[in-house]
């Protein structure tokens, strides 16, 4: 097929293979615009059936427009000799192949990563698309850190096509949910377990589900017959395990019940470490740039948060808490004789052994629950044990640990620590390619409460924020409650030092609140991504009974006594189709070229 054209795309070379399809990098006759053409195996796309499936499909994700899904540029039509998609062509690599290289991910890097796959999965839902078949070959990377969630369509398609010619269970029984390998209707949370499928995976290397067959793995999955992802990892952050561990309950009613709540479970995580994924020193960028030396720099940089939140957290009386943190420094320097002292503080003598550092903050945690009138039993591994320790089994539904707020003295990014010497990250090509780690460097000075501010700027100097909009959409810029213009401004908003709430709202688009952090001298940028307003159509129960089904853009919402008698349209701009489908009486088929606010379904 190299060499070929397939309509107005020149096929240019192979760049993927999967159970699925077959990918190449083509380009776009007259736009000369690079492109990924995706061309469906013969025997899924060989009968008219499933061409119209596919075609059907095609058309309900094309309108997907959001900046972590893969934009679908066009398709194949019915009579094309080949069955394809086209879309935009990304340069970087799958998690898979980063996972190769890294074995697994900080927790830091794993919880943005999670963020921004979960505003993927929002996005789609509330469209009423799932995914199906969310798994690390299914996630890319750009090389601008850039997080890509890709194959919406193939999934659904799949879906009913549900199985291969060899007989074979469509889709990756690893990344599966319960009722998936049921074969139980699903909904958005069967999505979300294989979120956090994913995630156990990016932070151990490991997954979680294993077998040496298909139907083992399958059981495995149906019987929850997995460690957990804290005994996997110790040195991973205990809210972000918290957060995995829910998502991953095998009964639904056990998970979050929508990405957006998986969002705001996230956040805290990284609150806790005191990581903005906005800034370049954390972003995702950063560490496809230098993977090495991010990663010692949050080890410097966690192991002064942590100790400070640790020991606020004990003056505050959150012993659990508190321990949960001096367990993963523990599980990162085991001979830290600060922690020891204050584990030791709790008149508990902490195993020294290597097999038990991960057990000696968990001691503690023991002891506190007794002297409340709870009963533990505890048994040390011995020295020799080459096993890492389970941890305390958590919760069948955790709850998320939320952060506790600290001084602005101690979160401020500006105040974090700083590397003397420390080389900018380079500006080259990243590669995946696993490299021998630098030499530790020495310990930066323990955090304390009022941080010597930076020699480079005087402490009173403004600060400034620029704030950068990704979309044509327009709205109106408040700053501490101050209205300072509209998102066409690309000027500098000067700041004083400080805590400074952000909020752009309109009428048309997402009101969308923040808060950003200024320092002396400094010039912060952040990015915008605002989403217009969803509109909706009502319909009137005098019209249509509540057994009616609703279908929008030729994907189906639900019975109108489901949903309320509405239904929310994203990218209200759009024209979209709605229909409403009533046993035993004609289809009802609306088309709306734009939507504002409520529009009314015409009566049959």
């Amino acid at each position: 097929m190299i060499g070929t054209s397939l309509d107005k795309y020149e096929v240019l070379q192979k760049v993927g293979e999967g159970g699925m399809a077959t990918v190449y990098r083509g380009r776009h006759s007259t736009l000369k615009r690079d492109v990924a053409i995706k061309v469906l195996h013969p025997h899924l796309s060989s009968s008219p059936r499933n061409r119209k499936r596919f075609a059907r499909e095609a058309r309900a994700i094309e309108h997907l427009r959001h900046p972590n899904i893969l934009e679908i540029f066009d398709y194949s039509g019915l009579d094309a000799s080949e069955c394809y998609i086209i879309t935009e062509f990304v340069k970087g690599d799958t998690l898979s192949d980063l996972i190769r290289a890294r074995g697994h991910l900080p927790s830091e890097v794993v919880t943005i990563l999670g963020l921004d796959l979960s505003k993927a999965l929002s996005y789609a839902h509330r469209g009423g698309i799932l995914h199906r078949d969310l798994k690390p070959d299914n996630v890319m990377l750009r090389v601008d850190g850039v997080v890509k969630l890709m194959d919406f369509g193939i999934a659904r398609f799949l879906d009913e096509s549900q199985v291969t010619m060899t007989g074979a269970l469509v889709g990756s029984p690893a990344f599966m949910s319960p009722e998936q390998a049921k074969e139980m209707p699903l909904d958005q949370r069967s999505d979300l377990f294989a979120l956090g499928t994913l995630m156990f995976f990016l932070a151990t290397g490991t997954l979680p589900f294993s077998g040496s067959n298909a139907s083992l793995i399958l059981k495995n999955v149906i019987e929850s017959n997995r460690p957990s992802v804290a005994e996997l990892a110790p040195k991973m952050s205990a809210a972000l395990a918290d957060v995995i561990e829910r998502l991953m309950a095998t009964n639904p009613d056990e998970r979050f019940n929508t990405a957006s709540e998986v969002e705001e479970a996230l956040l805290p995580v990284l609150a806790e470490s005191n990581v903005d994924p906005d800034d370049n020193r954390w972003c995702l960028w950063a560490f496809i740039e230098a993977p090495d030396l991010y990663e010692v720099r949050l080890e410097e940089h966690l192991s002064q948060v942590l100790l400070f939140r640790g020991k606020e957290r004990l003056a505050a009386g959150d012993h659990l808490s508190a321990l949960r943190l001096f367990n993963r420094l523990l599980a990162m320097d085991e001979d830290n004789e600060e922690i020891l002292a204050l584990v030791q503080g709790l008149h508990v003598e902490p195993a020294r052994s290597v097999g038990s550092r991960p057990l000696m903050a968990l001691v503690a945690v023991l002891f506190v629950l007794g002297s409340v009138g709870y009963a533990w039993v505890v048994s040390e591994r011995s020295h020799e044990q080459a096993a890492t320790p389970k941890e305390t089994p958590l919760a069948t539904n955790p709850l998320p640990v939320q952060a506790a707020p600290a001084p602005a003295s101690v979160i401020e990014p500006a105040e974090q620590p700083i590397i003397a010497g420390e080389p900018a990250i380079p500006v080259a090509p990243p590669s995946l390619t696993p490299r021998p780690r630098p030499p530790p460097r020495n310990p930066s000075p323990v955090f304390t409460v009022s941080p010597p501010q930076p020699e480079t700027s005087p402490k009173d100097d403004p600060g400034s924020l620029v704030l950068r909009n990704t979309n044509e959409l327009i709205g109106r810029i408040r700053i501490d409650g101050k209205d300072v213009g509209n998102t066409r401004n690309t000027s500098p908003f000067a700041l004083p030092p400080g805590v400074h709430q952000v909020e752009v709202h309109s009428p048309r688009i997402i009101t969308k609140a923040f808060e950003v952090t200024v320092h002396p001298g400094e010039e912060l940028f952040k990015q915008l991504d605002l989403q217009p307003r969803p509109a909706q159509v009502v319909f009137d129960a005098n019209d249509y009974g509540a057994s009616c089904v609703v279908w929008v853009n030729e994907m189906t919402v639900g019975a109108l006594g489901d949903i309320g008698y509405e239904t929310e349209i994203l990218r209200p701009n759009e024209k979209h189709q709605v229909e409403v489908r009533c046993e035993g009486l004609p289809a009802k088929l609306h088309s709306y070229d734009t939507l504002v606010g409520k529009e009314n379904f015409p009566a049959p």
